[in-house]
């Protein structure tokens, strides 16, 4: 018997496939929902979860027969996405047993992530286990993978720092923002531009706190409509000076060749301000602001390249937390392996059983011819089965002893299985 954990996945990811395969492999939610079926219904698999995202495209198998499924599984969806990239091994990948589980893991808590530490997969996961789980397409394995996956990633996201500071550019200027202004709903937000870029910036900035942000721009009609949905006011860009005065922070990202930001025009706003602290993030290239206005006293100023080096600082601590976080999520690969190994008690004592039972009747039909007549058959027939029971008891106890240790407990299944040649059993 192969005591291994019942599971298999194949998948194409970022790891192995550009942008260019990983969308032509993408499954829609009604191709999932008709691959969920197929797996289950049709090609026999215990239990299936699909992951389709833009990063990855992954089938798990709760299967007894992980290559003969897996093989089946790949040609059919070669067929329905028309297409070969599922049975090409230069681009796919493909895992067994507990390092299917495993993986799974490091997928839900971010380990795997183009972005390490991004959390956008856990929706993703979580999505894909809820439509699997309504087609009723899981089964107990599947369900147990996804539970102890779920208690892997919160407690990696709780003890570890893998998910900390953003690995965003947009979002690096809402970091950087807080170390000087403590309490940024109170301070007055001015976007220069109303770009995709710029506003993007934008929003980051109302998720965080910020009430309401202004807008200056070069076309008045595209800054008034920015400005509603940021729930601020709309300027000239020739009234950019008079509202630099009342600007705590200052977001410029357009499509300018020249600065929009030099000193000549920060310089009398900083003035105004009583050099009060003012943040200017520039998102833009080339540059809006010019560098000289950093001379300027209480002006802070901010370009990609800052905001780059935060995002790398930020991923560079991440990365030094994963050997943490796969010692977490190796512990409740362990403790799925061993809810299986429990679970698999009663498959192996029941295949016990019946074989010993077997030899207890074979033999006891041979006697029967030796007996006397009123030969105490009923007798034996209760004495046999007693010492069956107790022998039985003797497995069971000694298997449960040693189902904290999987390594252990598959050799001693796998002895029992030898000795008493379970696999044979009809």
């Amino acid at each position: 018997m192969n005591n291994q954990l019942p599971l298999t996945v194949f998948g194409i990811s970022h790891r192995t496939a550009p942008v260019e395969v990983r969308e032509k492999v993408a499954l829609s939610e009604e191709e999932q929902k008709k691959a969920l079926h197929y797996l289950t219904n049709d090609l026999g698999n215990r239990g299936c979860l699909l992951l389709s995202t833009c990063n990855r495209t992954e089938v798990y198998l709760s299967t007894d027969k992980p290559e003969e499924k897996s093989e089946k599984a790949r040609e059919w969806l070669n067929e329905l996405k028309q297409c070969t990239e599922f049975t090409d091994q230069a681009i796919t990948y493909s895992l067994n047993g507990v390092e299917a589980a495993k993986h799974y893991f490091k997928v839900i808590s971010g380990v795997d992530s183009q972005i390490v530490g991004e959390q956008q997969i856990v929706g993703q996961v979580k999505d894909s286990y809820d439509m699997a789980h309504e087609l009723e397409a899981t089964d107990a394995v599947i369900n147990k993978l996804f539970n102890f996956a779920m208690q892997a990633k919160k407690k990696v996201h709780n003890d570890t720092f893998l998910s900390d500071g953003t690995v965003s550019v947009s979002f690096a200027g809402v970091e950087l923002a807080r170390k000087i202004f403590s309490n940024l709903s109170e301070k007055n937000i001015l976007l220069v531009g109303a770009g995709k870029t710029a506003e993007l910036a934008a929003w980051h900035f109302l998720e965080n706190g910020v009430q309401s942000i202004n807008v200056v721009n070069r076309t008045y009609e595209r800054a008034v409509e920015l400005a509603e949905k940021l729930m601020g006011e709309a300027y000239m860009m020739d009234e950019l000076a008079k509202v630099l005065t009342a600007s705590d922070i200052v977001i410029s990202a357009t499509a300018s060749e020249e600065y929009v930001i030099d000193k000549n025009v920060m310089a009398p706003a900083a003035k105004k301000r009583h050099h009060r602290p003012i943040f200017l993030i520039d998102l833009a290239i080339p540059r809006d602001i010019d560098p000289a206005i950093n001379e300027i006293d209480g002006v802070f100023l901010y370009n990609l390249d800052d905001l780059h080096e935060i995002v790398e600082t930020n991923l560079e601590k991440r990365r030094k937390e994963i050997p943490k976080a796969l010692r977490i999520i190796n512990e409740y690969v362990a403790e799925l392996e061993q809810w299986y190994s429990m679970n698999s008690i009663n498959a192996v004592i029941g295949k016990l059983k019946r074989r010993l039972d077997t030899i207890r009747l074979n033999e006891l039909e041979r006697l029967k011819s030796k007996l006397p007549e009123n030969g105490y058959e009923a007798e034996i027939n209760y004495l046999t089965e007693s010492i069956i029971n107790k022998v039985v008891r003797q497995y069971v106890k000694s298997l449960k002893n040693n189902v904290h240790d999987p390594e252990l407990y598959r050799k001693q299944v796998e002895l029992i299985f030898s000795i008493y040649e379970l696999d044979k059993e009809k």
